[in-house]
């Protein structure tokens, strides 16, 4: 979030890191006494976590809030809004609400507060950040020192956004590779960033 006190910096997230986190937050969810008939991602970023945890813990029901707190680049909103909802009848489910991170906690509180009908509602999250304000019940990692975190379906938007702001667009691979390193801390290979600049008139 831009208007974190401390450095900000960020980290590109592996698919493999991704995997993995999903697969240690599963057997954590396996080991509890819990069972769970339905998932609730909120979306975007929860999606895949969510897609995992329905195969891993052989969960059909899939459902979604969305919801915004954060735009490209770590745009902050001032609380988070919800965009929509496919949720079904909840009231006699026990669910498993998943995301990919949680940071401030503020996506994951709205979206509980919404599912607070459900005969059982506990939380998920890939990565959790020990600054947040509202705990999830579950995580693969935890993340004591801060950093924003890329995850592969938000690359092309979060990098764009941090280039646009850097007004670095058009400078070139090599020095938008080093811009992104010197203020973000943030190792992008060429070819990843030049996939990401294909792009780069859809989010102008």
């Amino acid at each position: 979030m831009k208007n974190h006190q401390k450095k900000f910096t960020a980290r590109l997230v592996s698919f493999q890191e991704v995997y993995e986190s999903s697969l240690k937050l599963a057997e954590k969810i396996s080991a509890s006494s819990l069972r769970f008939d339905a998932v609730v991602s909120i979306a975007r970023g929860g999606f895949p976590p969510a897609r995992y945890l329905c195969d891993f813990l052989n969960i059909e029901h899939l459902y979604s809030v969305q919801i915004k707190h954060y735009s490209s680049g770590a745009r902050q909103k001032n609380e988070a809004e919800i965009l929509n909802k496919n949720l079904g009848d909840i009231e006699n489910r026990k669910i498993l609400l998943a995301d990919d991170v949680n940071d401030s906690g503020e996506s994951l509180k709205a979206a509980s507060e919404l599912l607070t009908p459900a005969a059982q509602l506990k939380t998920a999250v890939l990565h959790e950040k020990t600054t947040t304000e509202f705990k999830a019940d579950f995580s693969g990692e935890s993340i004591g020192e801060w950093k924003w975190l890329i995850y592969p379906w938000a690359r092309t938007e979060d990098i764009l956004e941090f280039l646009n702001e850097g007004k670095m667009l058009n400078k070139g691979i090599k020095p938008a590779i080093d811009f992104l390193k010197n203020k973000y801390e943030l190792e992008v290979e060429e070819k990843v960033l030049n996939d990401i600049l294909k792009f780069k008139t859809n989010y102008l």
